[in-house]
């Protein structure tokens, strides 16, 4: 299986993260949590690259809202706001007052609705759970935005501001709030009616990436700006998913390939503005193979590896006749 998404607070009933839930959060976003995060929500997108306005971002908020539902917070669709940011980094983060943000490249590295619900649920869970408001919220959306203004103008000065650098692209909480997160994101997305296993394919493929990409820039992994760099993650991590997931009462079955999201996702912009890539969704046909697809990858190296890590799949299984596959071409 691969490396799985959820882990629990310390003390947290697995069968029952609503325990923690209930702990740390009212019934309702509060006025002041809301009027933070409309006050910071416009300088974040600006400084993430704008607002991606494709035809998948409302796809991407139409699916986070149906997760922000389950958390109790969300009795009507304007309680969340979900953004899609234009960003070529893999990531996801959350501020209060209900504001979701998700990049289009993390976006890209998905092969499922379920995979998404995952991490739009994660993030749902650090705003149901008030994890910000149990630190200086002014002060680490501050942080937030002192680390988009470094990725964005490459300032050392605003790097060490954050003290991380650029690749602080997520308001960094403490682990047992990231684990806290994980068990009300599986929570949300499983009564939302999603496989609460797809966590884990997500976070394998994160893992993935954040390797090749540090394969592809030859520097540590720990130095790649990802979603999965400020989210920890271990094997600690997958064992405690799988109970977790197991816990819902739903079996871990082969999921059936997801072709409805495979295929929205066709024409997404993929890396760097300037690079003018996309993604297109092609079907596997009599004859194919890793190698001759990925030979169609709009890249000068890692063409296989960028393949079987983008489409999620094993370098030694054959490709199914019939199946869809994501390759990334010049626009």
């Amino acid at each position: 299986m691969k490396l799985a998404m959820a882990c629990l607070l310390v003390g947290l009933s697995i069968a029952n993260p609503a325990n923690a839930q209930q702990a740390n959060r009212s019934s309702s976003i509060s006025a002041t949590d809301r009027q933070q995060g409309a006050a910071a929500n416009p300088q974040l997108i600006a400084q993430f690259g704008g607002a991606y306005t494709g035809p998948q971002a409302a796809f991407v908020e139409r699916v986070g809202k149906r997760v922000a539902t389950r958390s109790g917070l969300s009795n009507a669709t304007g309680d969340f706001v979900v953004t899609t940011l234009d960003s070529p980094v893999e990531n996801a983060f959350a501020i209060p007052g209900g504001y979701i943000y998700i990049t289009r490249q993390l976006l890209a590295l998905m092969n499922s609705e379920a995979e998404l619900a995952s991490v739009l649920g994660h993030e749902v869970g650090h705003v149901a759970a008030r994890h910000a408001n149990s630190r200086n919220t002014r002060s680490t959306i501050g942080a937030l935005l002192a680390a988009g203004a470094a990725a964005v103008t490459k300032s050392d000065v605003a790097s060490r501001v954050v003290g991380t650098g650029a690749q602080l692209y997520t308001l960094r909480y403490g682990r047992n709030q990231e684990y806290e997160a994980d068990a009300l994101g599986i929570r949300y997305m499983t009564a939302a009616g999603y496989d609460p296993f797809a966590a884990a394919d997500i976070l394998g493929a994160l893992d993935a990436s954040t390797s090749l990409s540090a394969q592809a820039t030859g520097t540590p992994a720990r130095s790649v700006p990802t979603w999965a760099s400020t989210h920890p993650n271990g094997e600690d991590r997958v064992r405690r998913a799988v109970e977790l997931a197991t816990a819902t009462g739903k079996p871990e079955v082969q999921p059936v390939q997801d072709t409805a999201f495979l295929r929205m996702l066709d024409g997404l912009p993929y890396g760097a503005a300037t690079d003018r890539k996309l993604i297109r969704i092609v079907t596997v046909r009599s004859g194919d193979t890793i190698a001759s697809l990925s030979a169609r990858m709009a890249f000068p190296d890692l063409r296989e590896e960028r393949f079987t890590t983008l489409n999620g799949l094993d370098p030694d299984q054959p490709l199914k006749v019939g199946t869809l596959v994501k390759i990334v071409v010049t626009a």
